[in-house]
Formats: C-alpha cells, sequence, structure tokens
C-alpha cells in the first residue's frame, strides 16, 4: 500500500484567464496573490507548461483554476515535501450556487524555478519530470503500441496496471510469450510468470498480482543488455554510474557486488531526483574487476573514484505496476 503525502491544508487559491490574442496563447493571473514568491512559482509553471492553456481552450465553458496546496517545508525528509510547491490545476465546474471543484493534474513545482514534476495520481509520492509527462503522459499513446517507456505505476509499453494475459496475447502475440518460472533471492520465493519477447534483448518479465498467473501485472522485469526499454530520465540496461550521479543529482549508496543482494540501490537515493520515482528499482554490476571493498554484505557509494565514470552500470531494471 503505498500512502499518499501530507500535505498541509489551506488553498491559497488564483483563479486564471485565458488570454487570447495574435501573440501565443498564455494564461495569466487574474489577480496577484499576498506572496510574491507564489506569483512567480505560477508563473513559472504555467510559462514551462503550455498544455494548462492548451485544457483551458477545450474547456471554455469553466473556469481554470490553480492554486499552491502546500509549499516547501525544510524540515521534511521527503524530497518533494521539502524543495516544492505542490500546485493544483483544475476547473472550477458551475453546476450550482458554488460549483465543485475537478482535478485537471497537480504539479510540483521546484522553490528554485529550476525543476517541475507531474504526480501520478494512481500513487503517492510518485512523480515524474514535466518532459516526461509531456512525451509519455499528455501526448497519449496509441492503444496497443509499444513505445518501449516504463513508467512506474503507470505502465510498460502498451502493459497498463489492468492489463490481462489476453492482452498481452494482443499486444505482443501468442508466439512472443513464455510461460516461467522465475526464483527471488536466495530461491525462497518462486513466481509464476509471462515472459515477453523471451530469448531477445527486450526479454520482459512480467509478475502477476499476487502470483496468481494472468490476473493483472504487479511488476515487470528488465534483465537483458541491449533492451529497448527505458524508465523516465531515460535510464535503460548499460546506463553507466556517472550518468546515474547527474540524473540523481547527487551520489548515492548501493550493496556490493557478488551476493544475493548484490549492486541494489539501497535507501530512497539520499535524497536526491530519484528518490521521487520509487516506482523505479535498479541493480548494478561492475564491469570490471574492482577492489575487494567493492563486493559483499556492505554500502557503498556512487561517488567512489574508482568506480567512475563506467566502472558499474544498470544491470537489471525492476518498475512496480502496483
Amino acid at each position: 500500500m503505498h500512502k499518499r503525502p501530507r500535505w498541509t491544508t489551506g488553498f491559497l487559491i488564483l483563479l486564471l484567464i485565458l488570454v487570447m490574442g495574435n501573440q501565443p496563447d498564455t494564461v495569466r493571473a487574474a489577480a496577484a496573490t499576498a506572496d510574491p514568491a507564489t506569483d512567480r512559482i505560477l508563473e513559472y509553471l504555467t510559462s514551462q507548461t503550455p498544455e494548462i492553456g492548451e485544457m483551458a481552450r477545450k474547456n471554455p465553458q469553466h473556469r481554470l483554476v490553480l492554486s499552491v496546496e502546500a509549499k516547501p517545508d525544510p524540515q521534511a525528509e521527503n524530497r518533494a515535501e521539502r524543495d516544492f510547491y505542490q500546485v493544483y490545476v483544475g476547473f472550477l465546474i458551475q453546476d450550482g450556487a458554488s460549483g465543485h471543484r475537478s482535478r485537471w493534474a497537480t504539479f510540483l513545482v521546484h522553490k528554485d524555478r529550476n525543476e517541475i514534476l507531474w504526480a501520478n495520481y494512481l500513487t503517492g509520492n510518485s512523480y515524474i519530470s514535466l518532459a516526461d509527462w509531456k512525451q509519455y503522459i499528455y501526448q497519449a499513446p496509441v492503444e496497443g503500441v509499444n513505445d518501449w517507456a516504463c513508467l512506474p505505476y503507470l505502465r510498460v509499453g502498451p502493459i497498463q496496471t489492468y492489463s490481462t494475459l489476453a492482452d498481452l496475447e494482443k499486444y505482443f502475440g501468442a508466439g512472443n510469450l513464455e510461460r516461467r518460472t522465475v526464483y527471488g533471492a536466495e530461491g525462497a520465493e518462486k513466481f509464476d510468470t509471462t515472459v515477453v519477447f523471451p530469448g531477445t534483448p527486450n526479454e520482459l518479465i512480467v509478475f502477476w498480482r499476487n502470483n496468481k498467473y494472468g490476473s493483472s501485472p504487479a511488476s515487470v522485469s528488465i534483465r537483458k543488455e541491449g533492451a529497448e526499454w527505458r524508465t523516465a530520465y531515460g535510464i535503460r540496461i548499460g546506463t553507466d554510474l556517472a550518468t546515474l550521479n547527474e540524473i540523481n543529482g547527487r551520489p548515492f549508496s548501493f550493496y556490493g557486488f557478488d551476493w544475493d543482494y548484490g549492486g541494489i540501490v539501497t535507501g530512497k537515493w539520499d535524497g536526491g531526483v530519484m528518490s521521487s520515482m520509487p516506482g523505479v528499482h535498479l541493480v548494478l554490476r561492475a564491469t570490471r574487476e574492482l577492489p575487494r571493498e567493492y563486493y559483499g554484505d556492505r554500502k557503498v557509494r556512487s561517488d567512489s573514484a574508482e568506480l567512475l565514470p563506467d566502472g558499474v552500470q544498470v544491470r537489471r531494471i525492476d518498475v512496480q505496476l502496483q
């Protein structure tokens, strides 16, 4: 069960109007708030997200509403709560005396106005970058078409959280599926899985909910070199350690190599960017022989000079769907 974040209450509501004219359409505040910092956050969001204006144009009968639902909390451990404003985007629908609000999206805007995340509405504390939202969410994929995108709690290619075995047969063809028993760490558990594209670089292991074959996908695992599958931020099999550090924005920790839990990224990415995408789990491997201290049941830091830039790479990607 994924808990939804506990955001502070008390909305600061800003009603917006759509400004039409010869210039490119923009969304402009109808009235300034009492907080200049909040004004700048909302201006930055609307300037970087013209899709908000597009939605307003598609719904002229309703009033567009932006409101700051939570401000950064310097004491919070969670990166999303510590560094970001949470912004509601929706519509005021006039269906009575006061009407009601309908949420269209929730965005997180960094306090320094250098990053925007989209909040996954299906689960709490899971976000993807604005660029990935524009590419994979706002522009909805064609049903059944595989774009190789792995978005936690949303979809993996055409595989949705509610997909069935029959759907997989339709998407990939029955001849590209294989039923296979897969064992967990230490051999303690075994799973009745479906493998998509078995024996190819794009092999994908589908784990079913409650280990009930053909029910609905709980997670998937990507383990083959050369796979086209990729997560948000473009992580794929073979992504090197220097790139992971760059994406995360800071060093992180993982377990030493050559044991059942070897190479697993630990904790919450030390509060970096990847901590905002908890449904993606990476396992790393050494690409060359390393000193003894990088092996076994111990934590290794990703900024160790001996490992950079490419002494360690991603060897496995697990993506949760439920």
